[in-house]
């Protein structure tokens, strides 16, 4: 018997702001509504199949809660594209209008109007001010406590992880809406397969902003009290498009900003950028805990170009270059006190830095992204050229000098095949790396101490894997591989005296290690279920040091899910990782004026443990997020770090004596919108404590408890068309217990900052800002800090705004701050920027 045919109507659902997903599509056979239905997917997209033969006289009926329904003619032939508009809600006479946030199957919608202020520059501005997501320091951007992974613009993604460089610089007016959603899979080979997925952004832009060049530029100039000439320049320019993506920047400042933070990866994946190769010599300038616009004294220049050429069949080639340039200055005098069972030793002494460096970087992506298969090769060229100079003053006073240059490569290749329900994967990672760094250090007397380090590196990663799914919700996979590692490392030191053994001054040493593994796991999905386990499993080789082991990293994780808005995870892992290959080296090394190095021939294995809770609730429709973990880690350590204190050295090294650390963690945090106000708060209380028995000082073991509560609160909100607000407080008390000494010393800092913007005509924008600070040094010694800030703009109706911005205006010259570190306790007063004031012109266009 012949089988019956079957029937698919395929298409794609979308609004003003792209595809629209969870829409219900119902068949209708010669208008008469049946059984037949589908939804669409994250991208719109639906497969609605029939059981009977359809007729020309047939229709779908489409629709959405908040939308207008639609009844179209059934369109067999071809792929339907139907646009949906949206309908306010009429409720007894009251009117529902579509909300700021809206939410449609696993993607929030944020509409960015509603969310923006007049003063907002950036994308980045009006991202901190979306309940659930948290935009931090560095540029990384956070949904409910899960970092972004990938950043679209209109689909695409441009920059790889380094989105910095995009939402520090595209227009808030350019952006219509911010879509996050919250279970993305970017490989399209893998959907179905249950790899695990993160929350990733698109950025919708306004129709005027689609398909042409969208620009920006500021320019400002203005002087400190010093006096000192300051400038600030950005020039911005971005193209999205059908066949070509470019996004341009030029930036330049002596005002504090630093521009390498937009250069930085932000993704867990991506790998675009390489591992930046770890040297020994440390000398830079210091950084205090304070906005980098308060304490960075630098002239800076930024140039990144990255363009996308979207080619046939879904492949597309993308490349980038970048140029950095950074000059920096710091000056502060700081206490560093030592603790140790029988007493506490306090060095005093001032340090004036100065940093260059120039960083070259180019990498260039081939991609294609196909239901059936998906390649991506990645490779990307760095070098940096840094020199630094440090005067110290104090017991060890001396000069040193520093030239830090790296270079690497790096190459990156991951292939998927798709058959059916299995997906076959090959990936290699390369990357090689040279360091060449030397120091000197000129002492009273002209005693000079000389190091020099040369490193190379090469590592590799490959293997292949393959997951396939055996029955609805659960998959399975392995992966089988090997890593291997060579380390070529030569260092000479000179002028430290005949105390110490002249075989331990020179380093020429190889290290290597090769480790095949295996690596099966599980996965399993259901309505309210999820289940992880992984193991894999390997066998190391190492040369440099006569040893092998075998290796392991159990991990597994459950997820419950009762409803959408709540989930509950628990996730463990046990571990017995690899020796760190860096270490193998017999002699000493000069980190700095202060610290030698000592190498180690470790062959023994440390082991890790953890458990960790997760709680995630989510109720976007009504801007309610909140998330909380807690966390139990254990280390068991073969050996236990060293610190010697040898005349004008401390050496750091390790010794054959068994020792563990454990560490509790715990945080909850939440933000809710407020309609009435276009308002958000927000709170977060942690802590956080770290026991050790893992030190060694001047062969005394020297166990010790650091403990931290925090807590920090923000609040924001507009109160009437004329003015809005913003207040944030950190709070913390830290701890540090030595229960040999039976010592307990604890401190409290906080600081809060409140701003008000104030526009008392149409286009006028005045902010007042303030920040306090409070820091304990000791119970009887606190010092605080008061920081105030104003700037006026007014903006023309052509998009022009002229500006002119005080920072510091009572003209504090230094911050101070105390903080734990380990055995240490650190107290700095730390030079920061003086009153500056700007002028400024930006202009969209």
């Amino acid at each position: 018997m012949a089988q019956e045919r079957e029937f698919v109507l395929r298409g794609i659902v979308f609004d003003d702001d792209g595809p629209l997903p969870g829409v219900v599509i119902f068949y209708m056979y010669n208008g008469n509504e049946g059984t037949e239905f589908a939804v669409s997917d994250n991208e719109g997209n639906f497969a609605l199949k029939l059981h009977g033969r359809p007729t020309a006289a047939d229709s779908v009926k489409v629709s959405m809660l908040g939308y207008a329904t639609r009844i179209i003619p059934a369109d067999m032939a071809d792929i339907m594209h139907i646009k949906m508009e949206i309908e306010p809600i009429r409720l007894n006479e009251v009117i529902v209008r579509a909300p700021k946030v809206k939410l449609a199957g696993d993607t929030v919608r944020f509409n960015v109007n509603s969310f923006a202020e007049i003063q907002d520059k950036s994308v980045s501005d009006v991202l901190k001010r979306m309940p659930g997501i948290e935009v931090r320091k560095d540029g990384s951007i956070y949904y409910n406590g899960e970092l972004i992974d990938n950043l679209y613009v209109e689909g695409t993604d441009i920059l790889g992880g380094r989105y910095s460089l995009l939402t520090e610089n595209l227009s808030a007016k350019d952006v219509r809406s911010i879509e996050v959603m919250t279970r993305h899979q970017p490989i399209r080979a893998l959907a179905e397969i249950g790899t695990k997925t993160r929350p990733a952004i698109n950025l919708r832009l306004s129709e005027r902003s689609k398909g042409k060049w969208i620009s920006n530029a500021r320019l400002a100039c203005g002087l400190t009290s010093a006096p000192e000439i300051l400038w600030d320049a950005n020039l911005f320019f971005m193209r999205v498009g059908l066949k070509w993506n470019s996004l341009n920047n030029i930036k330049t400042n002596n005002t504090g900003e630093d521009l390498s933070r937009e250069l930085q990866v932000k993704s867990y994946n991506n790998r675009s950028m390489g591992t930046r190769p770890e040297g020994f010599i440390s000398v830079g300038t210091s950084n205090a805990p304070l906005d980098e616009q308060r304490v960075r004294f630098n002239t800076s220049l930024l140039f990144n170009t990255s363009n996308m050429f979207n080619l046939k069949n879904d492949w597309k080639i993308t490349s980038s270059f970048s140029y950095l340039f950074d000059r920096l200055e710091s000056r502060n005098e700081s206490s560093t006190t030592y603790y140790f069972n029988d007493g506490i030793q306090t060095v005093n002494e001032g340090e004036n830095t100065m940093t260059r460096k120039h960083l070259l970087r180019a990498n260039i992506d081939a991609e294609a992204n196909k239901k059936d298969y998906y390649f991506l090769n990645t490779m990307t060229v760095e070098g940096e050229f840094a020199h630094a100079t440090q005067m110290i003053n104090g017991e060890f006073a001396n000069t040193q000098q520093a030239s830090l240059p790296y270079f690497m490569v790096n190459d990156d290749l991951k292939y998927i095949k798709r058959t059916g329900d299995k997906a076959f994967t090959v990936e290699s990672h390369n990357d090689y790396s040279f360091i060449n760094q030397k120091l000197t250090v000129l002492r009273a007397g002209d005693d000079i101490q000389r190091q020099s380090v040369r490193v190379m590196d090469y590592n590799n990663n490959t293997f292949f894997s393959s997951d396939f799914i055996v029955m609805d919700g659960m998959s399975i996979g392995v992966s089988a591989g090997f890593e291997a590692s060579i380390r070529s490392l030569e260092s000479l030191l000179n002028g430290v005296g005949a105390a110490y053994d002249a075989d331990l001054l020179c380093n020429n040493h190889i290290a290597a290690y090769i480790r095949p593994y295996v690596r099966p796991n599980m996965e399993f999905r259901s309505k309210n279920w999820e289940i992880r386990l992984a193991v894999p499993v390997g066998w190391s080789k190492y040369w440099g040091v006569d040893a092998g082991h075998f290796t392991y990293k159990a991990s597994g994780s459950v997820k419950y899910t009762p409803w959408p808005k709540l989930s509950f995870e628990i996730l463990g892992t046990a571990s017995a990782i690899g020796l760190d290959i860096h270490d193998m080296y017999s002699g000493y090394i000069m980190r700095n004026y202060r610290y030698l190095k000592a190498g180690s021939a470790n062959d023994e294995q440390d082991h890790y443990y953890s458990v960790t809770g997760h709680i995630n609730f989510k109720d976007p429709v009504n801007m309610l997020f909140i998330d909380g973990i807690v966390g139990k880690y254990w280390n068991v350590f073969q050996t236990s770090a060293t610190q010697d204190f040898l005349g004008d050295y401390i050496i750091l090294g390790t010794e054959y004596a068994p020792s563990i650390g454990e560490s509790l963690y715990a945080s909850i945090g939440g933000s809710v919108g407020i309609y009435g106000i276009n308002g958000k708060f927000g709170v977060t209380v942690s802590y956080r404590d770290y026991s050790s028995t893992s030190i060694l000082q001047n062969g005394v073991r020297t166990p010790y408890l650091s403990q931290t509560v925090s807590f920090m609160p923000v609040f924001s909100g507009r109160f009437a068309d004329w003015i809005s607000m913003e207040y944030k407080l950190l709070y913390s008390h830290n701890i540090l217990s030595l229960p040999e000494r039976g010592t307990h010393d604890s401190k409290d800092n906080f600081s809060h900052t409140l701003s008000f913007n104030i526009s008392p005509i149409n286009n006028l924008d005045l902010k007042i800002s303030a920040e306090h600070y409070f820091t304990m040094f000791t119970s009887e010694q606190t010092k605080n800090a008061v920081l105030f800030d104003a700037s006026l703009a007014y903006r023309f109706n052509n998009g022009l705004e002229i500006s002119i911005t005080a920072r510091n205006l009572l003209n504090q010259q230094t911050y101070a701050y105390s903080v734990y570190s380990g055995l240490e306790e650190f107290s700095c007063e730390y030079r920061i920027r003086p009153l500056n004031i700007l002028i400024g012109a930006f202009f969209n266009f």
